[in-house]
């Protein structure tokens, strides 16, 4: 606002450049008074999302199948604004994340459930129901009863709404796009159409809508996507693969099943002719090698391999130049599919060998599809046509294939993604400041979020005494649990070697390592338990997620005042910056309660994990001054020394404190049976004379020393001296 209004008054009294300089002033004013412009991140200016066109096929699917389904409703992309805080001086950073809703039509017949769920090849829903992104999903089974969808409904009025009868229908709703591209990704889905596996004769009689008819001695079918222009597209890769022979039956194709074969007789008894005719009653050819395939490949879905796409292909030497290839919608196992492949190519080699004979009119009802056996003549035939002329059944016969040894066969190894459940968000907050940061910019509110299965990023929402504060996003897994047994009260300049405590991690899978005396000097295997900091130098596993904690250091990084009162169940943190986020709080929110909720994929929605605290303003405060000293001087006053401390310099490496004095002020106060008496210094000593020492009294006398900072006290250090 400052920067429009000098902007226009420097115009008008200065020309252009009083325009600009009343700009630059009034950019200045605004940034003191509403801080930083902020900082926008990537947004999509258009929320369409594309659905799929009209005519497209929708599959009958039978059995266990992965299908790609098509989009038949979708809303446009939904856009969430959140805001994280910068801190005083940092602008403020905006983000969008995108969701959409959309309908997913899987199969043109009823299907009883639907399983997992891939989103651009990477698992979406794994085995256990468990989705990898957030969204809400609801699936209908496409029976000829079943209601609107409600999100449909709720948006295109349940007027103008249809159910989608006689459709499995998948329904999503505020799929979060982020891991995609901020689009709708292409999911497939592990339909099993059916609970089992299906017969032959049951996918070719629904596919057909009654016209065949009978029963396969073929095994069951894993699963079946019958889809094509007309009924014939959709099973003739089946029928042709199977080798299902038909024979018209009134009107219906009728499965001729093989059995037993017909004997044709021999000879003269065999064939008649008719008047005229001079061609012999049996006539023999054979379809030169040349023109037959010499391999066959299959193209087929293996269960083994999360249904993609397998092949098996079958060789014959000597063959031609053909090359055979179907390609069949059928999931199989890998013996099943090289089993089918051998036997195609059998069959079509075996038929090479026709042979067209003239039976007698006892042969009347001879029909396509008959096995016979022709007397004289080695094998079985399959009658491909019949032809009556008069009196006389001329049959068109093909050799049937003999059956090979079995060839087992190997579907290869998986390409796929560890199937891991994600659990609800295990969320803690911790008042710890950050020690990568120092001063009033310090961060002294930290979110860490654990789950107890698979973990995804987590949205986090932060309000501070009920107001919403803050957004943040959980990318890393923390290791978190609680303690089962008090931790003991030690001193923090010693290892305490007596003191132990028992941890129970969230994750049973995580692990806490040993380290020894050189690492615990370079900071490892720091922990917050509870408000003191600690490390350990033993992690000893007891069972599952349970760790025994010893040879321990106390009260690090200036939390020597939380070395006592620990108690069973308070929290405990492995200290690790890559898995907390830590949110910029002002001084004057001390006091103030914070309260956690966690957004993520396995969190209940409506009563999400939560967590809170009272912010005591830890990164604000100063430390406790150490190694306080009293103690009276030769003329009876009592002399009190302290080291100053900063969080720049906790190792002290040279015995010498590196935290400067300027502007730091402390106060000293002792406390008598008598009285008190409280003194400021701006060093690090002070002295009280001895006429103030004797209005306090005799006997036990507490001197505490304290920090006075900007934004509040240091906890005390404290020592007991005695007066008689």
């Amino acid at each position: 606002m400052a920067t429009l209004i000098l902007s226009t008054a420097g115009t008008i009294f200065g020309g252009p450049l009083g325009g600009a300089i009343g700009s630059l002033i009034g950019q200045s004013i605004d940034q003191q008074l509403f801080g930083p412009p902020a900082r926008r991140g990537p947004r999509l200016g258009d929320l369409s999302v594309q659905t799929s066109s009209y005519g497209t096929p929708i599959p009958r699917i039978y059995g266990r199948m992965r299908v790609a389904g098509s989009v038949v409703w979708a809303t446009d992309l939904k856009e969430e604004e959140s805001i994280q805080g910068g801190g005083k001086s940092g602008p403020d950073v905006v983000t969008y994340a995108y969701s959409a809703s959309f309908a997913v039509a899987l199969s043109s017949r009823r299907a009883a459930r639907v399983g997992r769920m891939w989103a651009d090849g990477k698992l979406l829903r794994g085995a256990a129901g468990d989705f990898k992104v957030a969204c809400i999903f609801r699936f209908h089974s496409g029976s000829e009863d079943q209601p609107v969808d409600p999100l449909i409904a709720g948006i295109e009025g349940i007027a103008s709404t249809t159910a989608f009868r006689g459709l499995a229908l998948a329904v999503f709703e505020d799929l979060a796009l982020v891991d995609y591209g901020n689009r709708i990704p292409m999911i497939t889905f592990e339909l099993f159409g059916d609970e089992a596996a299906m017969s032959v004769e049951t996918i070719l009689s629904d596919a057909s809508h009654g016209l065949i008819t009978g029963t396969a001695s073929a095994a069951p079918i894993i699963g079946f996507a019958a889809h094509g222009a007309d009924r014939r597209a959709a099973i003739e890769e089946m029928v042709s693969l199977w080798g299902i022979a038909l024979r018209d039956h009134d009107g219906t194709l009728a499965i001729a099943n093989g059995g037993a074969a017909l004997a044709l007789p021999p000879g003269r008894e065999r064939g008649c002719r008719i008047d005229g005719d001079h061609d012999p009653a049996e006539q023999r050819s054979q379809e030169p090698a040349r023109a037959l395939p010499a391999s066959l490949t299959l193209n087929y879905y293996e269960p083994e391999r999360d249904y993609q796409g397998g092949q098996m292909r079958a060789l014959i030497a000597g063959g031609g130049r053909a090359r055979w290839r179907i390609d069949c919608p059928a999931v199989l196992g890998a013996d099943d599919a090289k089993r089918l492949a051998n036997e195609a190519m059998a069959r079509r080699w075996a038929a090479r060998d026709r042979m067209t004979v003239k039976l007698q009119p006892a042969f009347l009802k001879l029909l396509p599809g008959d096995l016979v056996e022709v007397a004289g003549v080695s094998g079985r035939w399959n009658v491909d046509a019949v032809t009556i002329d008069g009196l006389v059944v001329a049959a068109d016969l093909e050799r049937t294939m003999i059956a090979g040894p079995l060839i087992p066969a190997d579907s290869g190894r998986a390409v796929s993604e560890t199937d891991i459940a994600i659990g609800a968000t295990d969320l803690a907050l911790f008042d710890f400041p950050d020690p990568a940061l120092s001063g009033s910019e310090a961060l002294s509110l930290i979110v860490v979020g654990s789950a107890t299965g698979g973990f995804r990023p987590v949205p986090v929402t932060i309000s501070i005494s009920g107001q919403a504060y803050s957004s943040v996003a959980l990318t890393r897994r923390a290791i978190l649990g609680r303690a089962i047994t008090p931790l003991i009260d030690a001193s923090c300049e010693l290892f305490d070697t007596a003191g132990t405590v028992e941890i129970d991690l969230t994750a049973d899978s995580q692990t806490l390592l040993n380290a020894d005396d050189d690492a615990l000097a370079m900071g490892a295997n720091m922990a917050l338990l509870g408000d003191e900091l600690i490390q350990f130098g033993r992690a000893e596993a007891i069972s599952g997620g349970r760790w025994r904690l010893s040879r321990l250091l106390r009260g690090r990084r200036g939390t020597e005042w939380a070395t006592v009162g620990h108690s069973a169940g308070e929290r405990f943190w492995l200290v690790d910056r890559a898995t907390m986020v830590a949110v910029p709080l002002d001084p004057g929110m001390s006091g103030a309660s914070a309260v956690a909720a966690a957004y993520g994929v396995a969190d209940d929605r409506i009563a999400p994990p939560s967590a809170s605290l009272t912010i005591a303003g830890r990164a604000y405060r100063p430390l406790a001054p150490a190694h306080l000293h009293a103690g009276l001087t030769g003329a009876g006053d009592l002399e009190v020394k302290w080291l100053a401390r900063s969080r720049d310099g906790f190792s002290w490496i040279d015995g010498v404190s590196d935290a400067s004095l300027n502007g730091r002020t402390f106060e000293v106060s002792l406390t008598g049976p008598g009285g008190q008496w409280v003194g400021t210094t701006t060093g690090t000593s002070r002295t009280v004379d001895g006429a103030a020492l004797a209005t306090l009294g005799l006997g036990e006398i507490i001197v505490a020393a304290v920090e006075l900072g900007s934004s509040g006290r240091s906890p005390a250090a404290t020592t007991t001296i005695f007066v008689s």
